[in-house]
């Protein structure tokens, strides 16, 4: 079978042991399988998908490679009927703070509180009532960069105001002060010198206006527990805040200790990735009134992060119940990846064989869009 995949983030984003495409190549080729390199970011994309069983792509935050996830995925899924990682079920919330908040909700998985305006007035009515601290996140973001604590009403309305007129780019402190007095005056004899202001700063994210987002803030938590489910398997980090900070994201500070982990926040864990019918899922999990809630979630993460796990739960059927079964070794969260993606495409197989059957040797047109023939006849 032939396997398209797109080279993920790069080595000028991200080390080597954080790339997943070469791995995959490497597995998949290891099985036998074809592997075609594509490329997203050009017209043809479909057609260099022509007679691809299945297709692969860790997208990330860079390159705006989110904005033609989110509308090519979609596509080679359910028109063309290929297997692909992550599939729709697995990544049409990532990197969406807003998307994640209505998705947990309506899927019934506990999580903090949780309240997004679109409307300016609403949003400042409920802020002169609300109770603080509260947290505000701006939809998109990496490493609680684009979180912040609000700590009164008066703070609260000022973002209102400033999401919902002139918006931000990122909730950086570089991004949302005003410039020192020094580069403001420069900046004004630069325009009445040659009339041209200087030109914007370059952002990795987009401009955030016209919403606003705050979440409930869970005090007394001074770590997250990161539950990584990919399948049947199960991997658990500790990841302590930032010094005088309630972040844990981005800290730097973390453990592989499998007995830091409560075997609770593993079985919850498990329970949140198959009520969402995901691949691959990361679970950033806090403590509110004795219970486990969901902060945020995302189908990827540092590869090596996982791997440096020393191993990792399943979730087996016995006669006595469910229980955590630990296998000790440490794994490329890639091999799970590929080993789940390979038992897909088998299934696919299997699914295209009856179809035939079923059809007298004759394929009909979902059997065609099993086959990845709906585009076309392969590419040499």
């Amino acid at each position: 079978m032939i396997v398209a995949i797109q080279p993920d983030l790069g080595p000028v984003h991200s080390p080597e042991r954080d790339r997943s495409s070469p791995r995959w190549a490497e597995l998949l080729e290891s099985a036998g399988h074809d592997v075609r390199v594509v490329d997203v970011y050009r017209a043809d994309i479909l057609d260099q998908l022509r007679g691809c069983d299945g297709f692969m792509w860790r997208h990330g935050h860079t390159r705006g490679m989110w904005h033609i996830a989110r509308r090519l995925l979609p596509i080679i899924e359910r028109e063309l009927g290929l297997v692909i990682y992550p599939d729709q079920n697995t990544c049409w919330h990532y990197d969406d703070k807003i998307a994640q908040a209505h998705l947990l909700k309506a899927a019934g998985i506990p999580a903090p509180k949780t309240w997004v305006w679109f409307d300016e007035a609403a949003a400042l009515e409920w802020a002169a009532s609300a109770a603080f601290p509260v947290v505000l996140k701006l939809w998109s973001g990496a490493q609680a960069s684009n979180v912040r604590l609000v700590h009164s009403a008066d703070e609260a309305v000022s973002w209102v105001r400033r999401l919902f007129s002139s918006g931000v780019h990122s909730l950086a402190d570089s991004d949302i002060n005003p410039l020192p007095w020094k580069r403001r005056l420069k900046e004004a004899a630069r325009v009445t010198v040659t009339g041209r202001a200087s030109p914007p700063p370059r952002h990795r994210w987009d401009l955030h206006k016209n919403y606003i987002l705050f979440q409930e803030f869970l005090p007394d938590n001074e770590y997250d527990t990161r539950i990584t489910v990919i399948g049947h398997r199960a991997f658990g980090i500790r990841r302590y805040n930032r010094p005088d900070d309630f972040r844990a994201s981005g800290s730097g500070l973390f453990e592989h200790d499998p007995a830091l982990i409560d075997p609770d926040a593993v079985r919850f864990g498990f329970e949140v990735a198959e009520r969402l019918g995901t691949q691959s899922l990361a679970l950033d999990i806090l403590r509110k009134d004795g219970r486990w809630v969901v902060a945020e979630i995302s189908y990827t993460y540092a590869s090596w992060a996982v791997h440096d796990c020393p191993g990792h739960w399943e979730f087996c059927e016995t006669a006595t119940g469910d229980e955590l079964e630990w296998h000790p070794g440490r794994m490329w969260p890639e091999e799970a990846q590929i080993a789940d993606f390979l038992e897909r495409l088998e299934q696919r197989q299997v699914r295209r064989k009856h179809a035939v059957l079923a059809n007298d040797g004759v394929p009909d047109v979902p059997a065609a869009r099993l086959r990845g023939d709906a585009t076309g006849p392969a590419r040499g």
